[in-house]
């Protein structure tokens, strides 16, 4: 029982500091949405959509490419902000150049390749 009360405890402690904070953009200017996502290096960003009404989008933005996953780039994004229609942000995506030597329908195993 003694072991019980002192595990859960840290393991509260060890998931809380994996969070990925989540903020809504367009309650912020542009330059403290840039500002939140280069001091936390990693947030989830929403705001509300633009062509159905009552639906938020949200995503997650970046500092730079150390935060992305093995595989990942860093690419260019906008989100919407109190100021700003486009707030240039950062976001990862998957590195498909490799696949692109190949084309969509060919891989080096492919017998037509």
């Amino acid at each position: 029982m003694k072991a019980l009360f002192f595990a859960v405890p840290i393991v509260i402690i060890a998931t809380s500091v994996h969070a990925v904070p989540k903020y809504t953009s367009t309650r912020m200017n542009c330059e403290a949405v840039q500002a939140t996502v280069r001091e936390h290096g990693r947030v989830i960003l929403t705001y509300p959509s633009q062509r159905l009404k009552g639906q938020r989008l949200y995503d997650t933005y970046v500092a730079n490419g150390h935060f992305c996953r093995p595989g990942e780039i860093v690419k260019m994004a906008t989100v919407p902000s109190a100021d700003r229609p486009n707030c240039p942000v950062r976001q990862c995506e998957p590195n498909d150049t490799e696949h692109e030597t190949y084309g969509r329908d060919q891989s080096p195993n492919d017998p037509a390749y």
